[in-house]
């Protein structure tokens, strides 16, 4: 699937076609900085600042259309919401106990720990599901992504070089 999604968007300039790689839910910062600098052969800045600000685009459409679309499938499309909401809840059982903890410092976790099921668009979501104030919520997430970009740049350089040294 990710060699699919790098042919789709090869047509674009590699510092674009990085963006939105990182802007996309599947690949995020995670996939897309790897791609970036193997793929691409993006200098490992240039790599980073596409793959970081690609990988921000996602927070600000999910705050400005997430919660109007809530409210749109409350009243046109009642099995969408259904679905929504029991997504919704899973995602706040999930996580209740870190929110309650630590506050929207959580939102930070959530994006700073690069794996599977975590970064800018699930902190998003939980921090509209939990109806974090934005004044806290989008400083949070965006402090995590420089950080997580910066621990996955570091671990994608390390790996790869020490796999030369074999």
């Amino acid at each position: 699937m990710i060699e699919t999604l790098i042919q789709w968007v090869s047509i674009f300039p590699p510092e674009l076609a990085s963006a939105v790689l990182a802007a996309l839910p599947v690949t995020e910062l995670q996939a897309a900085l790897p791609v970036a600098l193997f793929v691409f052969k993006l200098p490992p800045l240039t790599a980073y600042l596409s793959t970081v600000l690609g990988n921000l685009v996602p927070l600000f459409f999910l705050y400005l259309f997430l919660p109007r679309f809530m409210n749109w499938t409350l009243t046109h499309a009642p099995k969408i919401k259904q679905r929504l909401d029991r997504w919704f809840n899973a995602l706040g059982k999930k996580h209740e106990e870190a929110y309650s903890k630590w506050g929207a410092f959580f939102l930070f976790l959530a994006v700073v720990i690069p794996l599977p099921g975590t970064g800018v668009w699930t902190a998003t979501v939980l921090a509209i599901f939990f109806q974090i104030k934005r004044e806290l919520a989008i400083p949070c997430i965006i402090v995590g992504q420089f950080i997580a970009g910066l621990i996955v740049l570091a671990f994608a350089q390390g790996v790869f070089q020490g796999l030369k040294l074999l």
